[in-house]
């Protein structure tokens, strides 16, 4: 019979976000000196976000509230999403000593290891847990748990947080993606994404069977042996020094608006949001500077920073070679990105110089573009000149507006939208305006079923992030401008805006507006063009 291996299980209590990290950091340095016995640590939270390990803070996080109202910001040795912790959660972090096992299974088979064990203990208690990959278990098709590796040569570190209850309402306050309005009805669309123990049990689980199910879970799925203690081992403790790190850490990719020169890019997969900031050189033949973010899991988790290192100063042709040979050198591993959709993030970046460069774009206006390059390389001028649709965002007109709810315009000249319809009917495109979610899906679908090759729209980055899949699944090349003023996500109204009936007016801007437009052949330089083809 197979001897399971030993791990001792503790339960720290009650702790601040930075405690419970620094004691996490700790732990996993401790392990990978093997100066500890292979740990289940329980612990709840002191109201925080926790954001992972390559996410930038002013992104993902509304810092002012989180300040305002005390709660801490920390980050994880793991990568992934942000969270917001509190005592309504239950979290527990493994600490295992490396072993050929642990040191070379896949990231993405970590997470499904642990997140089995979270779902097989879940389901122990009665809750039809089930795994949601990558990192995921979800109850009924809404998640009640989220699970995150770190690992280094020496140690394994797997966390993962339950959710016994939810305060909806502070947690869609302190995270910056997509929030969901907070009326009754906009907290219920939120509770439908989300589900906790209370939910599914009708009553307040208690914490010990709660842990013992967990710990059974863990168990079974990944074959341990579980014994507790009653005590914390001394060499546990963190102090303040370690403390002072941990916040430090946290604010160690911060990407606050300040920075008017850095260029700024994102690119959205099926599993993650990568997004690069850099500088060029003045030619534009080498990035002076990059930086990396995202809430991918990638190992090891140092990784990013090494190819900052890399790049900064390399010749531009270089960049894709460079990404190759070090993912291969320091064995990488990505759950969410690959080495391609680095590159292609790259080429975003050097499309946006370009315009700076030769069409006189400014930095905020090139970062108020997005582009959807349905798998090819980043040409901002080629899409524009071959764009024969534009799609306008219904909240863009006034409330007051007759068009407001309706497709068309009449070009009264009180907000941009009529000059988006002028310069549209100037370059012969067809202009839609879109009244919801339902209308853009199916607007797109339609421009692909004509072959349309290319089209101009305007949205909120944040919209853009959350709802790129029916962008993606159109498979057509685009260009969007960000819209600016009232914004569906930042007032939390979101589930309106989709509906159709959000009621503040977002504002395009007229002078990028106008700009973009100058790439856009007109209607007599598009008929020239046919007739000399002829």
């Amino acid at each position: 019979m197979q001897r399971l291996r030993a791990v001792n299980v503790v339960d720290t209590g009650l702790a601040s976000g930075p405690v419970n990290h620094a004691l996490d950091r700790h732990l996993l340095a401790l392990a990978a000196a093997r100066r500890i016995h292979d740990t289940l640590r329980f612990y709840r939270s002191e109201p925080a976000v926790s954001v992972g390990c390559h996410q930038a803070l002013a992104r993902e996080v509304r810092l002012a509230y989180c300040r305002a109202r005390g709660i801490d910001v920390v980050r994880r040795a793991s990568g992934g999403g942000a969270l917001y912790l509190d005592r309504d959660q239950l979290a527990f972090s493994l600490v295992m000593r490396g072993t050929q096992k642990w040191r070379h299974a896949p990231l993405v088979e970590l997470l499904q290891q642990g997140t089995a064990a979270v779902a097989t203990g879940l389901q122990m208690l009665g809750i039809p847990a089930r795994v949601k990959l990558p990192n995921d278990a979800e109850a009924d098709g809404r998640k009640i748990a989220s699970v995150f590796v770190a690992r280094d040569e020496h140690a394994l570190l797997l966390q993962a947080t339950v959710l016994l209850d939810a305060d909806v309402r502070t947690m869609l306050e302190a995270l910056r993606i997509p929030t969901e309005k907070l009326s009754a009805n906009g907290l219920a669309v939120a509770r439908e994404r989300l589900t906790t123990a209370v939910a599914c049990l009708g009553r307040a689980p208690q914490l010990a069977a709660v842990q013992s199910a967990l710990m059974r879970g863990v168990e079974l799925a990944l074959g341990l042996r579980l014994r507790r203690r009653q005590s914390m081992p001394a060499p546990w403790s963190v102090g303040p020094e370690q403390l002072d790190a941990e916040r430090d850490n946290a604010a160690r990719i911060e990407w606050d608006d300040g920075d008017g020169e850095s260029l700024e890019a994102l690119i959205r997969t099926p599993g993650a949001t990568l997004r690069a900031r850099a500088a060029f050189t003045a030619l534009g033949e080498r990035l002076r500077r990059i930086e990396f973010a995202t809430d991918a899991h990638i190992v090891p988790s140092d990784f990013l920073t090494d190819l900052q290192d890399m790049l900064s100063g390399l010749p531009f042709p270089l960049a894709a070679g460079a990404i190759r040979h070090l993912m291969r050198r320091r064995a990488v591993q990505a759950v969410g990105v690959a080495g391609a959709d680095i590159a292609q993030l790259l080429h975003q970046l050097a499309d946006r110089h370009a315009l700076m460069q030769r069409h006189r774009f400014s930095t905020r206006e090139v970062n108020a573009l997005m582009t959807c390059a349905a798998g090819a390389a980043p040409d901002t001028p080629g899409v524009l000149a071959r764009a024969s649709v534009m799609l306008v965002p219904y909240c863009a007109k006034p409330a007051w507006c007759k068009w407001r709810h309706r497709d068309g315009c009449g070009e009264c000249g009180e907000c941009e939208v009529g000059d988006a319809y002028r310069l549209a009917r100037e370059r012969n495109m067809r202009v839609t305006t879109i009244l919801d979610y339902e209308h853009l899906v199916a607007t797109l679908t339609e421009m692909k079923a004509k072959r349309v090759a290319a089209y101009v729209g305007m949205c909120c980055s944040n919209f853009f992030v959350k709802r790129h899949r029916a962008f993606a699944e159109a498979g057509i090349q685009a260009v969007l401008m960000a819209v600016s003023g009232a914004n569906c996500y930042e007032l939390k109204q979101e589930e309106q805006a989709y509906a159709g009936t959000f009621q503040a007016q977002s504002r395009l801007d007229r002078a990028l507006l106008e700009r973009v437009a100058s790439l856009i052949p007109t209607a007599g330089a598009r008929a020239a063009g046919v007739a000399k083809e002829d």
